[in-house]
């Protein structure tokens, strides 16, 4: 009981945190590195070079920063753009490389950013059918859309035919060649990045929550860089009833008790052994500058 009210007085304790979405045009280079900084403490196989290349196809940056000293503590990158679906016009938002500190991994500002963001683009496109696209390599990552979207492909309680086709076609779009058809699952190659081993482990305890299983069922090669093309529906209906659920925010982690499905469950887990946080980052790159 000591301990864990030690633990709570300690993460109130943390700097406090600013997030809000950038274009890219506008994000400096510092920002930049700090970026790269953290990602490559999350993921494998990823030379800076290969992330700038990555990042000058992105619209721009949802970016933390601590209040007190500037430091960037995470980040989640991002593209809008207006795409054809079936002949239609269809505006596709996509999340891109997301990594948040572990010492930050809880916090409302990228749920906040984030939502912003999506707000400020359907009120842009009223009219246009618009869609939140991503691509999971991680449980995680679909969960927060599985956990959070009335609509979304895919879905262990059935795949909408409709949905498959915009993650697909978005998929075509912004990542032209790269994906599976019959597997629905997207191949980078030797370019492929994968997650560090100690992020998004699946263990028996993980695999016991019917959302994850069925994540690691249509993603079996997820530890080796696979990605997952995903899509949730942001018509008007649907955001309106996120809006309306006083009972939760847009993105906390669970169920949603306004729509019951037998696959619903709740889940809390999160690495007990990551080391790193981002002041170990900054530190490691002091001591070698003046080595």
């Amino acid at each position: 009981m000591a301990t864990l009210s030690a633990n709570k007085a300690a993460q109130k304790k943390l700097p406090p945190i600013k997030m809000r979405f950038k274009k890219r045009e506008d994000i400096t280079l510092d920002e930049c590195l700090g970026m790269y900084e953290l990602f490559k403490v999350y993921y494998k196989n990823t030379p800076f070079e290969q992330f700038l290349e990555d990042f000058s196809n992105k619209t721009g940056a949802h970016i933390a920063k601590r209040k007190t000293d500037g430091k960037v503590v995470g980040f989640s990158t991002g593209v809008a753009r207006t795409i054809d679906v079936d002949g239609k016009p269809t505006r596709i938002l996509f999340s891109g490389d997301t990594v948040m500190s572990k010492e930050y991994w809880g916090t409302k500002a990228f749920p906040m950013s984030f939502f912003l963001w999506l707000l400020g683009e359907r009120l842009r496109h009223p009219t246009l059918p618009m869609y939140w696209f991503l691509i999971s390599m991680g449980y995680r990552t679909y969960l927060i859309l599985a956990n959070n979207f009335y609509k979304y492909y895919p879905n262990i309680d059935g795949d909408d035919p409709h949905l498959k086709e915009v993650a697909f076609a978005a998929a075509d779009n912004i990542f032209p060649g790269a994906l599976n058809r019959e597997t629905g699952l997207l191949d980078f190659g030797d370019d492929a990045c994968a997650l560090s081993d100690f992020v998004t482990p699946i263990t028996e305890k993980e695999r016991a929550v019917p959302k994850i299983a069925f994540f690691e069922s249509r993603n079996p090669g997820w530890h080796k860089g696979d990605e997952m093309a995903c899509v949730g529906s942001m018509d008007w209906g649907s955001f309106g009833r996120v809006l309306l659920d006083a009972r939760r925010t847009l993105f906390k982690k669970g169920t949603r008790k306004t729509q019951k499905q037998a696959s619903s469950a709740v889940v809390n887990h999160k690495p007990e052994n990551i080391e790193v946080t981002v002041d170990d980052i900054y530190n490691k790159e002091s001591d070698s500058k003046t080595a």
